[in-house]
């Protein structure tokens, strides 16, 4: 007796499935006649939909551009600006669950980071570089860093600002790489004392003390007289007399350090 309860109970049960089933059916045929066909669509809130902000990163750019929404399960890429280079090999992140992982994505500054030194006060990249031919008692100070940003589609100029250090270490560099032309024994930098003596200033005009650069000169330096015949800062980072020194401008055996300005 109770198993054939049981039986109808089921029975009543699946019928009632059935005639809701064909009951929603019929209703959706009759909205899609009477031109109401989202009523049988699935409903989705915003809150549903996972999205990633594509924010900025130092030294170069995502596509989409910051500021850009993606969708869940999307990919953006990272293109490093000129003058730098990615870290490793990976240049995407994708949106998962909501989140932009984009901790592996670096853009490094500078070409290297083996003949170039990174200024982080400036954003610059310095670098030495040997003299270029030119006529005896030419001046080639600034002839050196013609065109060196040109690779990279950037200015350049001779190397200038109160980073003292990183432009020193630049110069060091080169001198152990041998960067330079045989007899050379000089790297020029932005710095000099055009207008007085031992009134030193970078080549934009920027005053600097003469207390901030005495720990860099070389033993007996500075000596130039009151004349003030010699007007440019060389660094010498010959062995035995390691420092800048006071020097004229007419010496086609020396180098340069030079500067490209990179874009953050």
């Amino acid at each position: 007796m109770m198993s054939m309860i049981v039986s109808v109970s089921s029975q009543n049960v699946n019928n009632l499935i059935v005639w809701r089933t064909i009951l929603f059916v019929s209703l959706c045929r009759l909205f899609i006649i009477v031109g109401h066909t989202e009523a049988c669509q699935p409903t989705f809130t915003d809150e549903d939909i996972e999205t990633c902000s594509v924010g900025p990163i130092p030294f170069g750019s995502f596509s989409p551009a910051p500021g850009s929404t993606v969708m869940d399960g999307e990919t953006v890429t990272l293109t490093c600006n000129p003058g730098t280079r990615l870290q490793g090999t990976v240049n995407t992140a994708t949106c998962v669950s909501g989140v932009l992982s984009t901790s592996p994505l670096v853009c490094l500054p500078c070409p290297d980071d083996t003949t170039w030194v990174f200024d982080s006060t400036t954003n610059r990249c310095f670098k030495a570089f040997a003299d270029v031919p030119a006529p005896a008692g030419t001046c080639t100070k600034d002839l050196n860093c013609v065109g060196i940003g040109a690779p990279y589609g950037l200015p350049s100029s001779i190397a200038y600002s109160l980073n003292l250090q990183a432009m020193f270490d630049a110069a060091k560099i080169g001198f152990n790489l041998g960067i330079r032309s045989p007899g050379m024994d000089f790297f020029y930098v932005g710095i000099g004392d055009p207008v007085a003596n031992f009134q030193y200033q970078l080549d934009d005009g920027t005053p600097v003390p003469l207390s901030t650069l005495a720990p860099f000169f070389r033993p007996g330096e500075p000596n130039d007289n009151v004349a003030n015949n010699e007007k440019y800062i060389v660094y010498d980072a010959f062995p035995t007399a390691n420092g800048i020194i006071d020097n004229f401008c007419v010496d086609t055996y020396a180098g340069s350090v030079c500067q490209i300005q990179l874009v953050k």
